[in-house]
């Protein structure tokens, strides 16, 4: 399913694009689609791992340098963690 829309361009920004599809041989939806696609993926926004960060650093701030090495140390030393 595909549902169509019109955007604007910058004249310049408008034909690298096309010379870039033409050179990678796909039409005008599948290079936007493909770019879309990845500066979603890089923006890396995912509420889960957003909230867990939040989370992890809520729990940072509760403990010192010095006991988060030695709870990092314990894991290591423990086998708990794989490198």
């Amino acid at each position: 399913m595909c549902v169509k829309t019109a955007v604007s361009l910058p004249d310049d920004l408008y034909e690298r694009a096309e010379q870039a599809a033409q050179q990678l041989g796909v039409n005008r939806s599948q290079f936007y689609a493909r770019a879309l696609t990845k500066y979603l993926h890089d923006l890396g926004s995912d509420p889960v791992t957003d909230r867990l960060n939040e989370l992890a650093a809520e729990h940072a701030k509760e403990r010192t340098a010095a006991q988060s090495s030695a709870a990092a140390r314990s894991m290591i030393d423990s086998g708990g963690w794989q490198w």
